[in-house]
């Protein structure tokens, strides 16, 4: 079974649909392949240039995002406007984060207070010719000294997705 969210996707156009799942593919590539915090999952924009080929991954400078937006207690309010200002001229852009990035203690050291890894992985996307912009969590496991790995169910689902008739990509 797809994630709602993912099915959600089928509502809109092929090249708004590819885009989109061009960039959950390659979240789930570069936080597979990075080595981070055994707690914590990379924070990570991801834009899609205008001519749609090269998707661009970097670090994100969570003070220099905080900074220029707000508190994180208010993440949810304007995570949206942040992705759409890091997208400017781009096709799509969105932000890889962790569980913890709306809640008091967002950086990595946050972590160590509760004791307990990140479960998921949280996309928020948006993209020029879609309004509405897409967000979802992706199950992830961590174990001590290895890199994050997604639950098999994620790639089934993505799987599945991109099976949608018309799916384009």
């Amino acid at each position: 079974m797809v994630s709602a969210r993912l099915k959600s996707l089928e509502r809109l156009p092929d090249p708004v649909r590819s885009d989109y799942l061009r960039i959950v593919e390659r979240t789930i590539e570069e936080v597979s392949t990075r080595w981070s915090s055994v707690l914590s999952v990379p924070v990570l924009w991801l834009t899609l240039g205008a001519d749609g080929t090269d998707i661009r991954v970097e670090r994100v400078d969570l003070d220099g995002l905080y900074r220029e937006n707000g508190y994180a207690e208010h993440f949810d309010h304007w995570v949206e406007s942040a992705v759409r200002q890091r997208m400017g001229t781009g096709r799509c852009a969105a932000l890889a984060s962790h569980d913890r990035m709306g809640g008091p203690w967002p950086y990595p050291t946050g972590a160590l207070l509760p004791g307990l890894p990140d479960g998921h992985v949280h996309l928020r996307a948006v993209h020029r010719d879609d309004p509405g912009g897409f967000a979802d969590a992706f199950a992830v496991r961590s174990r001590p000294l290895r890199r994050k790995r997604f639950a098999p169910e994620v790639y089934e689902q993505l799987a599945q997705a991109r099976a949608y008739p018309g799916a384009a990509g």
